[in-house]
């Protein structure tokens, strides 16, 4: 049975792509950036739920509509192209919320845990000086004493609600 060959030679290629490192570590083509890919599905599933965390949903539309709204307001605090954004926020729908608009904003987004201890964080925003900080207020404490803006996105979140209403 060993020299009986039951692959044609396409399928002993493709075995050997699925099977070589290499093709795990090139580069994807990107089509589009990510906001672009975001957009056009936010406007073709406006009402879609988008994101799903801990009993709460929000669908494209204001996901769209958060992360715009974020997006302005670390730009008017000097994010964009070149900067970078810190992200001090628990595993929640609000840190998809502002993972989303850090990367409409142009700006690179830096991912603090907030698990870490207090000098790796100090140590993070030191080494990559962020322009901005989002957290929340309960996390706000742990940025003391570092020379960043802190927004505050609970309290950003309340302001949007009460301007809507």
């Amino acid at each position: 049975m060993s020299s009986i060959d039951f692959l044609d030679e396409d399928e002993h290629a493709e075995l050997f792509d699925w099977g070589n490192r290499a093709v795990l570590t090139n580069a994807a083509r990107v089509s589009a950036p990510v906001t672009e890919l975001f957009a056009a599905q936010a406007t073709r599933s406006r009402d879609a739920v988008a994101v799903a965390f801990d009993g709460r949903q929000m669908s494209y539309g204001e996901l769209d509509e958060l992360s715009n709204r974020l997006a302005h307001h670390l730009v008017g605090l000097g994010a964009g192209p070149g900067q970078r954004v810190a992200v001090l926020l628990p595993r929640s729908a609000d840190s998809v919320v502002a993972i989303l608009a850090v990367l409409k904003s142009g700006a690179a987004y830096l991912p603090i845990d907030p698990l870490h201890p207090d000098a790796r964080i100090r140590f993070m925003l030191a080494d990559a000086e962020p322009t901005v900080a989002v957290t929340t207020t309960e996390l706000a404490g742990r940025l003391d004493g570092c020379d960043i803006h802190v927004v505050d996105f609970a309290e950003l979140r309340q302001h949007n609600e009460q301007s809507a209403s």
